[in-house]
This record gives structure tokens, C-alpha cells and sequence, in this order.
């Protein structure tokens, strides 16, 4: 499965394509049997499919989440993210956007540390090993505008990948988001936010997608949009939390 954690590095910032769809489930299908038959698997999951879950951090402001509304060019969101609801693996991450491009940098935690994250403690991101990493940049803005948990985001991913460049498409289903976090050992109560059938396609790539793959995706209807998992959990949990309020008030 996933790497064990590594002591941190110097992050250098590389930019790649992202590009998202929302497809149903016939289009999915139609599709994955294409890039079964010409795209590897990611080795990370089972048959290239695992789970992700990652806890979003944002300020008073609501910065992250309204410059992704306003369309902002260049904008920036910070995240915790594990694997299969383990704490084996999990990672402080940066992902930055330029227009289509985008930048992900990322720092190893333990467990431990993601707990006194979530509880708002950061001393320990001053070691000298998460300089110029992820991690002195998330301190940065949380000194600046003081970050906090914001919202859970938990998906079903199937990944494909290509050597020649570096192209790697995944289709992300059973999005979810949580009532109640409050850390990976703590039993969380997932709301689903997809209806059935509902499907996000990704395809990410640095300078070139291969003629082949291009193909593949030739002949569905896809249209380009400008699709945010962040936004429409938070917005799922702003819809439940007002039906419970009225729900009280009633």
C-alpha cells in the first residue's frame, strides 16, 4: 500500500494540468473499460482503487472556500490527508492553483501530531526539519489568519496512470463529508454529498497528454468544470446544519 512516512525535504514547487469533469456512472464505465485496457493501475490502492480522506483547513474569512467561488486565478488550500481510514500514512499538503495548473507539496505527520493539529497546536511545525516544507508555510498563513479544521472530504478513488506524461486520471466517486470529526481513532459520522451515479473525472498531467489517451477519452460528452470536493462539502454541511436548526425550532 502506501509509503511509510519519511523525514521531511526542501519542497520544490512543480506545476501540472488538472482538469475535471462531473461524469454519470454509464459514461464511467464506458471509460474505465478504455483505460483498463491501455493504463496501469496506481499501485497505491487495490486494483488501482483506495479511499481518501482529507480535513480541510480554513480561516475566519472563509478565504479558501470563497476564493474558489469568486474563480480567483491564484489561490491556495491547505489539507491533512490519510488513506483507507488509516493513520499509517497521513500528510500535511499544500495545493496550489494557477489558472489549470496546479502545485502539491506535501510534508509526512504522525498520527499524534495530526491530533494536536486539529486541536490547534503548531509548535511542533517550527522543527528544524519542516523547513521549507509544506508545514513552514501552513504556520505562515495560520500566524497570519489563523487556520482552523473546516471541513472533511472523503471519497472513493480508482487511479490510472502513464509514464509518458506523466498523465494520471482518476475517477472519484462516494463523496462524503462528516458531522462530528474529531480525529482519525474517534468514530466520525460520514452525510454523503453525491447522489447515485454521480462521478468527478480528473485528469492530471505535466506538459502533454500521449495521442492514445486522448482517444480514449474521445467520443463522451465532457465538458470542463470547474468542480471543487471542498466546496460542495462545505456547502452540504451549511444545508445540514440549517435543517437542524429549523428542525429544533419547529
Amino acid at each position: 500500500m502506501f509509503a511509510k512516512n519519511k523525514p521531511a525535504k526542501t519542497d520544490l514547487k512543480k506545476y501540472r494540468h488538472e482538469l475535471k469533469y462531473i461524469i454519470n456512472s454509464g459514461y464511467y464505465h464506458i471509460l474505465r473499460s478504455r483505460l483498463r485496457s491501455a493504463m496501469k493501475t496506481d499501485p497505491h490502492g487495490e486494483n488501482g482503487i483506495y479511499r481518501i480522506t482529507s480535513l480541510y483547513f480554513d480561516d475566519v474569512f472563509r478565504t479558501g472556500y470563497n476564493d474558489k467561488l469568486l474563480g480567483l486565478d491564484v489561490r491556495k488550500k491547505y489539507r491533512v490527508r490519510y488513506y483507507n481510514l488509516s493513520p499509517s500514512v497521513i500528510r500535511l499538503e499544500v495545493k496550489e492553483k494557477k489558472g489549470e495548473m496546479v502545485c502539491k507539496r506535501s510534508v509526512p505527520l504522525t498520527s499524534s501530531e495530526f491530533e494536536r493539529l486539529i486541536k490547534g497546536e503548531r509548535d511542533f511545525l517550527k522543527q528544524d526539519r519542516y523547513i521549507n516544507t509544506a508545514a513552514e508555510e501552513f504556520c505562515l498563513s495560520d500566524r497570519l489568519t489563523a487556520l482552523f479544521p473546516a471541513v472533511l472530504v472523503d471519497y472513493q478513488r480508482e487511479a490510472y496512470i502513464c509514464p509518458a506524461g506523466n498523465v494520471r486520471i482518476t475517477f472519484d466517486s462516494s463523496l462524503k463529508t462528516a458531522l462530528n470529526f474529531k480525529g482519525t481513532e474517534e468514530k466520525t459520522e460520514f452525510v454523503n454529498v453525491f447522489g447515485e451515479g454521480e462521478i468527478i473525472l480528473e485528469v492530471k498531467y505535466d506538459s502533454f497528454i500521449p495521442s492514445y489517451i486522448k482517444d480514449l477519452l474521445s467520443g463522451i460528452p465532457l465538458t470542463r468544470e470547474s468542480v471543487s470536493k471542498f466546496v460542495l462539502c462545505s456547502d452540504k454541511l451549511t444545508e445540514v446544519s440549517k435543517c437542524s436548526f429549523y428542525q429544533q425550532i419547529s
